[in-house]
């Protein structure tokens, strides 16, 4: 099913760096311009949009989190 290519990131834009078309920019460890904020799979800028790679968003982002709060 398809949902389009505009993410709900609306609530976050005054919180996090987003580009224009609202994603929201996150390194490759999918932190945010925010210390211990993370962001995974569509919300974040990036050039395919899948369910695999939304899933390894998501291990990536907890990963690093867990980085995050045991440093």
């Amino acid at each position: 099913m398809f949902i389009g290519y505009v993410p709900s990131t609306g609530r976050f834009k005054d919180s996090v760096e987003t580009n224009a078309n609202g994603e929201i920019i996150a390194d490759q460890c999918m932190a945010t311009n925010v210390p211990g904020v993370f962001a995974a799979g569509d919300t974040r800028q990036k050039r395919f949009r899948q369910i695999t790679t939304a899933v390894s968003d998501g291990t990536i982002a907890a990963l690093s989190a867990l980085e995050y709060i045991s440093a």
